[in-house]
């Protein structure tokens, strides 16, 4: 048992307040770093009061290091015999099928569409997961019945893969450009982006395309684009590249600045979220120092060609967006310095 997962055992037994602040900065270090013996202690932590936001935050490293040994005490102790997901505690449908358990892809396909909010979700995101070949005629039914309304249950799309062919992708293009509301968009773009790499000019042209609010933070779809995006292979060398070749002049300003927007967003994550919730979606392996070599940097000491002295170019030196860039540029340099700490431990040189 990791240092980390026995500071959580401290603190949820102490009997003083918590913060999920801390909780969650703990949880992401064991989720990285821990091993089956951890997801056990933290599921023990967990039955003791699985209705608790605090502890639905320890399922994240669980479902990162547990076991199908584990998924089965999960299944038998909160899915078994169930009639409907009502009861069962938030997160343990996605944790299922994260695990792998076979055994509970009958449950989560019934439970993928209809008024079961958060549990629909779950079970859309653990069916990612498992074979899905006895279902495939009902899913692919559900899905038909969904395409094109303006409201649906948000994680349905996420399916597409499991149920249909690549002929279905311009349909959920023009079903999230057309119809769909934005605050439905995220299992839209995600679903697209599960076909794989061959959907990554999609991808691009979605973060890309303001109908889709692709960055948007309120809905959440900011997230799934992200995982959106290093599942295809699409970098953030490619974005800057696209803005830094932009014309303003002739597309126009605001395009310009939906870009940078959507950009900074997707950078946002890229110094903050930890969280994985399909296993084995493609995680983007820049660097921190290449990235910031790449936005900061100037090519040569006598112009500013960064994304700063672009900006000031296209935008104006005294544009809303350059002071989001330059905090954007101290936050960056911090992650490249513990980048290169966390090189140095691992590899002892």
């Amino acid at each position: 048992m990791i240092d980390a997962t026995a500071r959580i055992i401290d603190m949820l037994g102490s009997g003083n307040k918590v913060d999920a602040s801390i909780i969650s900065a703990y949880t992401d270090v064991v989720a990285q770093y821990g091993t089956v013996k951890d997801a056990w202690e933290l599921y023990r932590l967990f039955v003791e009061d699985p209705h608790h936001y605090i502890r639905g935050l320890l399922l994240q490293p669980i479902m990162r290091c547990g076991d199908v040994t584990l998924a089965q005490d999960m299944y038998e102790r909160y899915v078994r015999n169930q009639t409907s997901p009502e009861h069962i505690p938030d997160g343990v449908l996605h944790v299922l099928g994260y695990l792998g358990y076979v055994e509970a892809a009958a449950d989560l396909a019934a439970w993928v569409n209809g008024p079961y909010g958060a549990a629909s979700v779950d079970a859309c995101l653990g069916l990612v997961h498992l074979p899905c070949e006895s279902f495939r005629e009902r899913l692919a039914t559900e899905l038909e019945q969904a395409v094109d309304q303006n409201l649906f249950d948000e994680f349905l799309p996420l399916l597409s893969f499991k149920c249909t062919t690549e002929d279905m992708i311009p349909r959920l293009v023009h079903w999230g450009e057309r119809h769909a509301s934005v605050d439905c968009s995220a299992g839209i773009i995600a679903g697209i982006a599960l076909f794989g790499e061959e959907q990554k000019d999609t991808i691009r042209s979605i973060l890309w395309n303001p109908l889709w609010e692709a960055h948007g933070t309120a809905t959440g779809s900011c997230v799934w684009s992200y995982i959106a995006m290093q599942h295809v292979g699409l970098t953030f060398r490619e974005l800057i590249q696209d803005i830094k070749s932009y014309d303003a002049s002739k597309a126009g300003v605001q395009d310009l600045e939906y870009r940078l927007e959507v950009l900074y967003e997707m950078l946002e994550l890229k110094l903050s979220y930890r969280v994985q919730p399909i296993r084995f979606a493609r995680r983007n392996e820049e660097s921190i120092a290449q990235i910031y070599s790449d936005l900061f940097s100037w090519s040569t000491e006598h112009k500013d060609d960064s994304i700063i002295g672009w900006m000031n170019d296209n935008l104006g030196y005294k544009h809303r967006l350059l002071k989001q860039y330059d905090e954007l540029r101290k936050r960056v340099e911090i992650k490249m310095v513990h980048e290169i700490e966390l090189e140095h431990v691992q590899t002892g040189s």
